[in-house]
C-alpha cells in the first residue's frame, strides 16, 4: 500500500499550527511616510545664544549718536539759557527807565505844588518866573505821562487815570490863582483843595506804579538762571567722559582723538560759562545794592523834600491853624534826613538839607511869633538866605545826582547785556563742536569693522 494511502495523512498540506505564545510582527513602514524628525536636545556643551545682544558696531553707533545728541542739547540749553538773560537785562533796562519816568513824574508834580503854594503867598500875580518854573514842571509832567504809556503798555491804563487827575489838579490850581488875583479869600480853599487832591488821588496812583516797576525791574535782575547752562554742560562732559573710558577698554588705543577734543571743548565751556554767571551775578548785585538803589533812594528823597516845601507854605496859607501842614512837613523832612544817610557818596546834601531846615525853623519861629509878614518873606524872597533859595540848591544838586545814578544804572545794565548774547554763540557753537569731534572720533573705530 502506497503512503498516500494511509488515512489520516495529507500530502503536500501544511500541519496546523501548534498552539504557542502569540507574537506581533513589526508594522511594515510604508514608502509613502516620511519618518518624524528627531527632537532637537541641547548639548551641555554648547552655549546658547544670547538674545537682545548688541555687537561692537552697533555700540558704537549708539555712542555715535549718544555724542550727537548731547552736543545738540548743549547748544540748545546754552541759547536758550543765555538768550533768556539777554532777554532779561534788556528788559530790566526797560523797567528801570519807565521807573525813573514815573519818579519824575511824581517828583515834577510835587515841585509844581511846592511852586504854586509858595507862590499864593505873594498875592495878586505871581512871581513871572516862579509861574515859568510851574509851567515847565507841568508841561514835563505830562509829556513824560504820554512817554511813559508809550513805553510800558501795562502802565498805559494806570497813567491814563492819572493823567486825568493831573488835569483835574491844574483847573483846580488855575481857579485858586483867579480867585487870589481879586483879592477873594476863597483862593486859598481853592489851593488848599488842589494839594490835598493830588496826595490823596494823583500820589497814590503813583506810589502803585513805583512799586510794580521796581518790583519788575529788580525781578528782571535776577541771574540765578546762568547756572543752568554751566550743570547741563558738565552732565555732558561726565557723559563725554564714560564713553571715552568705554572705548579705551574696547580699543587697545586708550585715547580717542575726537571725544578727547570734545571733552576738552565741554570742560572750558564748562568753567567759561560758570566764571560767567558768577561774574554777571555780582554785577547785577553790585548794580541792585548801588546805582539802582540809590535811583530809588534819591527820588524818595527829592519826592520827599518838595513835599515838605510845599507843606511849608500851606502852613502860612493857614495863618495860625495849619498844624496839620507842619506836622505833614516834619514827618517829611525825616523821611528825606533818613534817606539822605543812606546816600554815603554824597555829604555835601546833608549839609545843603540841614541849612534848608534850620530856614524852615526859623520862619516858624516868624510866624509863631506873631510875625506873619515877615516869614512869609522868608519864605517867598530870593535872597542867599530865603527859603525858596537854600531848598533850590538843594532840590538842584539833588535832582543832579537823580539823573546821573539813573544814567549810570541804565549803562550798566547795557554793558552787561553783550556778555549774555556772546556766550550764547559760544554755547552754540560748543555744542555743535561737540556732537561734530565725537561723531568724528567714534567713525574712525567703526571703519576698522568695514
Amino acid at each position: 500500500m502506497s503512503q498516500a494511502s494511509h488515512p489520516g495523512v495529507a500530502t503536500g498540506v501544511a500541519a496546523p499550527p501548534v498552539a504557542g505564545p502569540t507574537t506581533t510582527a513589526p508594522p511594515v513602514a510604508r514608502p509613502d511616510t516620511a519618518p518624524a524628525p528627531p527632537v532637537p536636545t541641547q548639548s551641555a556643551a554648547t552655549p546658547a545664544t544670547a538674545v537682545g545682544t548688541m555687537d561692537t558696531p552697533q555700540r558704537l553707533r549708539l555712542l555715535s549718536l549718544g555724542v550727537v545728541v548731547v552736543g545738540i542739547l548743549v547748544a540748545l540749553v546754552g541759547v536758550l539759557t543765555f538768550s533768556y538773560l539777554a532777554v532779561s537785562l534788556s528788559r530790566a533796562k526797560a523797567d528801570t527807565a519807565q521807573l525813573i519816568r514815573v519818579q519824575k513824574i511824581q517828583s515834577n508834580l510835587l515841585s509844581a505844588d511846592a511852586i504854586a503854594t509858595n507862590a499864593f503867598l505873594v498875592g495878586g500875580l505871581e512871581p513871572p518866573a516862579q509861574r515859568a518854573v510851574y509851567d515847565q514842571a507841568m508841561s514835563s509832567t505830562s509829556s513824560l505821562i504820554v512817554e511813559a504809556s508809550q513805553a510800558q503798555p501795562a502802565d498805559a491804563e494806570t497813567l491814563s487815570a492819572l493823567n486825568q487827575q493831573v488835569v483835574s489838579y491844574a483847573a483846580t490850581i488855575e481857579q485858586a490863582r483867579a480867585n487870589n488875583r481879586q483879592g477873594l479869600p476863597v483862593g486859598a480853599q481853592y489851593l488848599r483843595n488842589a494839594s490835598a487832591e493830588l496826595r490823596s488821588t494823583a500820589l497814590p496812583i503813583l506810589d502803585n506804579l513805583v512799586s510794580s516797576n521796581a518790583e519788575r525791574a529788580a525781578d528782571e535782575m535776577d541771574a540765578r538762571a546762568g547756572y543752568v547752562f554751566p550743570i547741563i554742560a558738565l552732565l555732558a562732559l561726565a557723559g563725554v567722559i564714560i564713553g571715552q573710558v568705554w572705548l579705551a577698554r574696547r580699543f587697545k588705543r586708550k585715547i580717542n582723538v575726537g571725544m578727547l577734543t570734545s571733552a576738552a571743548v565741554l570742560l572750558v565751556i564748562t568753567i567759561a560759562s560758570l566764571v560767567a554767571a558768577i561774574q554777571l551775578s555780582s554785577t547785577l548785585s553790585s548794580i541792585t545794592n548801588g546805582s539802582f538803589a540809590a535811583v530809588n533812594t534819591a527820588a524818595d528823597t527829592r519826592i520827599d523834600a518838595n513835599n515838605a516845601k510845599s507843606n511849608e507854605s500851606l502852613t502860612l496859607i493857614a495863618r495860625g491853624s495849619g498844624q496839620a501842614f507842619e506836622a505833614a512837613w516834619k514827618s517829611s523832612a525825616d523821611s528825606v534826613a533818613a534817606n539822605l544817610q543812606r546816600l554815603t557818596d554824597r555829604p555835601e546834601l546833608v549839609n545843603q538839607w540841614q541849612a534848608y531846615t534850620d530856614v524852615h525853623g526859623e520862619i516858624r519861629a516868624l510866624d509863631d511869633g506873631g510875625r506873619w509878614d515877615r516869614a512869609v518873606a522868608q519864605a517867598t524872597g530870593s535872597d542867599p538866605e530865603s527859603s525858596n533859595t537854600v531848598f533850590g540848591t538843594f532840590d538842584t544838586n539833588l535832582a543832579g545826582y537823580l539823573d546821573g545814578v539813573s544814567q549810570e544804572t541804565s549803562s550798566s545794565l547795557a554793558g552787561i547785556q553783550p556778555i549774555a548774547v556772546v556766550f550764547a554763540i559760544l554755547a552754540l557753537l560748543s555744542g555743535v563742536a561737540v556732537a561734530l569731534l565725537g561723531r568724528w572720533g567714534i567713525a574712525a573705530r567703526l571703519k576698522e569693522y568695514r
